[in-house]
Formats: C-alpha cells, structure tokens, sequence
C-alpha cells in the first residue's frame, strides 16, 4: 500500500462525514464516452472522437440549437441523440460504483454526481444529489415529474434511433420513436430532466450537495475535470470549511492527496483499506 493510499484511508477512516464528487471519467470504465477528448486522442473508426466537435455546443447541446437544428439537419440531430442514449443504455455499474455504494453503507456518505447516467442508483447507492439530472427522469417543462424509464426502455429507443438515423423522415420518425421520453402528453410538453448548455442546476440537488459539501470532513473527487462550473465549486466549498480533498484520477489534480489511477481500479482500494479493520 502506498502512502499517499495509506493517509487518504486514514482521512475517510476518521472522517464523520463524507462526500463523494463523481464525474464522467467515473462512467468511462463503464463504457460512456467523456465526450471531451479531440479527434487525434482516437484512432480508427472510433464514433466517440471529437464528439463536440462533430456536434457543436450550440447547435445541439442547449434546446433553443437543438430545435433549429432540428428544423435544418435532422438526420444529424437524431444521430446525436443516439450516441448520447446508447452508451448509457448499454452500461452496467464499474467496481467504482459498487465499492461507493458500499462505503454509503458504511458511513455518513453523500453522493453528488455531474452524471446522468443512474449508474450510482443501479449500483445500490441511495443518497445521490444528481446536479445535471437524469436521463431517465421525464418531467414537464417547469420540472415536475411525470414518469421514470429504465434502463431497457431506453435501450429500445436507442435501438429504434440507430435504424431511424438510416432511414427517410428522421425527425418524425424519432418523435414517434421518444415519444415516451420527450413530446407531447396530457400534461403537455414533457422531456428528459436534464440540464443541457447555459442551463442552471438541478434543484434541489445542487443546494444538497453545496450544503454536504461545506459540512464534510472528506470530500473524494472522481473522475471530475474540474473546469465545469458551478459544480467545480464543491471541492473547493469543502476545503474552504476544513475539509480534507482526495482525488482519484489518472491525470494530476489539485487536491490534498492525489491517488493516481483509474476509478475502477483505485476507489475499492481505498475503500477497502477506510474499512478495512487490519488499517
């Protein structure tokens, strides 16, 4: 066991109150594109490189460009909303997932995610603050909640939207296909419960997870890149009220220890050794 693991399981240990900051790189091992990577960073045929670059913030990650690019390239919109469904509907919870899940169990342990992916949920974990929503939540326009998919009914979806992107009438054909997901109801306009580009936070998740995040003693940051605001406030918020900050990433970042590694990889480890009675 090394050190730096050594004192970051010492910190969760003793810790009364913890919090785990999760963010895309925790998903990547389950199979979710990041989404941030450049085309060079791939090779091949790979449909995830430069994922922002083939679809442009602007047009296709805030409602206001989604709609109009809705109305002047449509095979492209619905090709976008595949590559955002299928990952997700096809992952299954990584040794990260289960071994947090195990530590709520365990202690006081709150779980602030910037994922949409329910991942911590089908992993067991309970007390999750989600500040960009869910995909899986449908609500109306002012976010009140009108149903919830699983993890088939989405994959279905992506499965009609991979053979609409090929074929005639794109836009139609993939209301009629989501429709369930995001279109018209009794209740009116209903869509996914998710903050896109330009959109404020969940409620009341993001005011939770700030509140747990000022109030923890340890605060475990995984797999977050750190430039995404406001949520790249929370280490922060916690260091700032006495807080001690690990960070579990393969790339260095600022942090009071910094356990180099993947998420699947090092998050049991760490675990383990907090709980570990031998530590």
């Amino acid at each position: 066991m090394s050190n730096e693991l050594r004192e970051a399981a010492a910190i969760v240990r003793n810790a009364a109150k913890i919090v785990v900051f999760t963010g895309a790189g925790i998903s990547a091992e389950s199979g979710i594109p990041t989404f941030r990577d450049e085309p060079e960073a791939h090779s091949g045929n790979d449909d995830t490189a430069g994922f922002w670059h083939r679809f442009p913030v602007e047009e296709f990650a805030t409602w206001p460009g989604l709609i109009r690019s809705a109305r002047q390239q449509p095979r492209r919109v619905v090709e976008f909303v595949h590559h955002v469904l299928a990952p997700i509907a096809d992952a299954r919870p990584n040794p990260a997932h289960h071994a947090i899940s195990y530590l709520e169990q365990e202690r006081s342990t709150t779980i602030v995610t910037q994922n949409i992916d329910g991942l911590h949920q089908a992993a067991g974990s309970v007390n999750v603050q989600e500040l960009h929503g869910s995909i899986f939540e449908v609500v109306t326009r002012d976010r009140r909640p009108v149903r919830e998919l699983d993890r088939a009914q989405l994959s279905r979806i992506a499965k009609r939207l991979e053979r609409i992107r090929r074929g005639w009438l794109p836009i139609p054909r993939m209301l009629w296909a989501v429709r369930r997901w995001l279109g018209l109801g009794w209740r009116g306009l209903h869509l996914p419960n998710l903050v896109l580009f330009g959109d404020a936070l969940c409620e009341p998740d993001w005011t939770r997870g700030l509140a747990a995040a000022e109030a923890c003693d340890c605060l475990i940051q995984i797999g977050c890149s750190g430039v995404v605001l406001p949520a790249a406030m929370l280490p922060l918020a916690a260091k700032s009220n006495g807080a001690r900050v690990i960070a579990i990433d393969p790339q260095p970042t600022e942090a009071d220890i910094w356990l180099s590694g993947s998420a699947a990889q090092v998050t049991p480890q760490l675990v383990a050794a907090a709980l570990s009675r031998q530590s």
